[in-house]
C-alpha cells in the first residue's frame, strides 16, 4: 500500500512540475524561487566549456551494418569496454541510423514544444506500472515539490504515439500523421541499433552466445523515449536543466542535438560532452553495471542549460531484457571475481527506487541495496 502511495504521490508531482516553466520563461527575467538549487548540486563548468575534456570516447562504428573483420570487431570492442569500465559513457558513430530520420524527429519534437502549455498538459506525466508517461518531469530528490528542473519533457512509447498525436493535434492530421510515423520509424531504428550495440558490448566482456540464445538478450518491449526541450535560462548559473542522476535501465542512447549541456561524473568532477555532428551519446544503466558484476559503470549524469540558446535532446532507454532475476552473468563471476549483486528482480527495483524518493540524498544509486556486503 505504501508503494501505491508514494507512486500517485510522484505521479502529481511530476504533473505540478510541468505547469510553471513555460509561463517563467515567457514572463521573468529572473529564476524564481522554485528553480534555485543548492550551489553544491549546480555546473562547476558551463554548458559548452570543452577544453581538456576531449578525452570522452568517440567509437567508430562504421562497417557494424556489413561484415567487420575480426580485428576491427576487436578494435571496436575493445574501445568500448574501456569507456564503460572508466567512464560508463561513450559517443558512437556511424552507428547505421538514418541521420534525416534524426532530424525529423527533432523536427516534430520542437513543433511539439511549441504548442501552447494547455494542450501539452491534456496528457499529464503519470506512471503506467513501471514506468512514467505523458507530459513533465519527475524530479528524483527529496524537496520535489517545490524545487523545478529548468525542463519540461515528453515520456512516449510505441503504444501510445496514436494517442499522444491525436489529443496534441485533433484537427491537422498532417501533423498527427507526421509525428506517429516519424516516432514510430525512430523508436525501430534505435531498437535494431541498440540490440547490435547490446551485442557488441556482451562481446567486449568475453560473453558470446549462439544466435539460439539471443532471445533473451533482447531488451524488452516497448521501447521508452523522451523528448526533451531545456529553454534558455536567465541566469544559468542558479539552476539545473536535469539533476544529476543514475539511469536504472540496460544503457540509454541519446541525440543531444547541436547545443551542449549533456555532463558526466568522471573522477569526482563533471565532463561536459561535446555535441558530434550525428552522433549518439551512450551512458550505461544499472542494470548494465549489475549483470556485467561491475565491469561497466552506470554513469552519474545530468544536463545544464544556458542563457541564449534553446536545447532539445531524444533519449531512448534500452530496458533491461524480461529476465525473472537480474543477476551478474554466471560468465563473470568465479572465485577471483565473486557476483557483486545479490539477484533481484526489476520490480524489486522500481520498488526500491519509489521507497527511496522521499529520503533520497544527492548522488545516491539504489543499486547499493542489493549489493553483496
Amino acid at each position: 500500500m505504501a508503494i501505491e502511495v508514494e507512486r500517485e504521490e510522484l505521479s502529481i508531482a511530476a504533473a505540478e512540475l510541468s505547469k510553471a516553466l513555460p509561463d517563467v520563461v515567457v514572463t521573468d527575467s529572473v529564476v524564481p524561487e522554485a528553480y534555485l538549487w543548492p550551489k553544491e548540486e549546480l555546473a562547476h563548468v558551463g554548458h559548452d566549456e570543452y577544453a581538456g575534456d576531449d578525452e570522452i570516447p568517440v567509437i567508430d562504428l562504421g562497417g557494424l551494418n556489413g561484415d567487420l573483420d575480426e580485428t576491427r570487431r576487436r578494435e571496436i570492442c575493445d574501445r568500448i569496454r574501456v569507456a564503460l569500465g572508466s567512464w560508463g559513457f561513450f559517443q558512437v558513430v556511424n552507428h547505421g541510423v538514418d541521420l534525416a530520420l534524426v532530424e525529423r524527429v527533432q523536427a516534430i519534437s520542437k513543433k511539439f514544444f511549441e504548442l501552447p502549455i494547455e494542450t501539452k498538459e491534456l496528457i499529464d506525466c503519470t506512471f503506467e506500472e513501471d514506468r512514467l508517461l505523458g507530459y513533465g518531469f519527475s524530479v528524483a530528490n527529496k524537496d520535489r515539490t517545490s524545487r523545478r528542473n529548468w525542463s519540461e519533457g515528453l515520456f512516449v512509447d510505441s503504444p501510445h504515439v496514436a494517442g499522444y498525436s491525436s489529443t496534441f493535434w485533433p484537427e491537422d492530421h498532417d501533423i498527427q500523421t507526421e509525428f506517429s510515423e516519424a516516432m514510430e520509424e525512430y523508436i525501430g531504428a534505435v531498437g535494431e541499433f541498440a540490440i547490435r550495440l547490446f551485442r557488441l558490448i556482451l562481446s567486449s566482456l568475453g560473453v558470446d552466445y549462439p544466435a539460439t540464445e539471443s532471445e533473451r538478450f533482447l531488451p524488452k518491449e516497448p521501447a521508452l523515449i523522451r523528448l526533451n526541450h531545456y529553454p534558455p535560462c536567465p541566469d544559468p548559473s542558479l539552476t539545473t536543466g536535469l539533476v544529476p542522476h543514475y539511469d536504472g535501465n540496460l544503457m540509454t542512447i541519446l541525440h543531444q542535438g547541436d547545443v551542449g549541456g549533456l555532463q558526466v561524473m568522471k573522477d569526482d568532477q563533471w565532463h561536459p560532452v561535446r555535441p558530434h555532428p550525428g552522433a549518439f551519446a551512450i551512458n550505461g544503466g544499472n542494470m548494465l553495471q549489475a549483470i556485467s558484476n561491475n565491469l561497466c559503470k552506470s554513469a552519474l549524469h545530468k544536463a545544464v542549460v544556458n542563457k541564449d540558446e534553446d536545447r532539445y535532446s531524444l533519449a531512448y532507454f534500452v530496458q533491461a531484457p524480461n529476465w525473472d532475476q537480474v543477476a551478474p552473468l554466471p560468465e563473470l563471476v568465479d572465485a577471483e571475481h565473486p557476483a557483486k549483486y545479490h539477484p533481484f528482480t526489476w520490480k524489486e527495483y522500481f520498488e526500491a527506487v519509489l521507497a527511496s524518493q522521499v529520503e533520497k540524498q544527492r548522488f545516491t544509486n539504489e543499486l547499493e541495496h542489493f549489493e553483496v556486503k
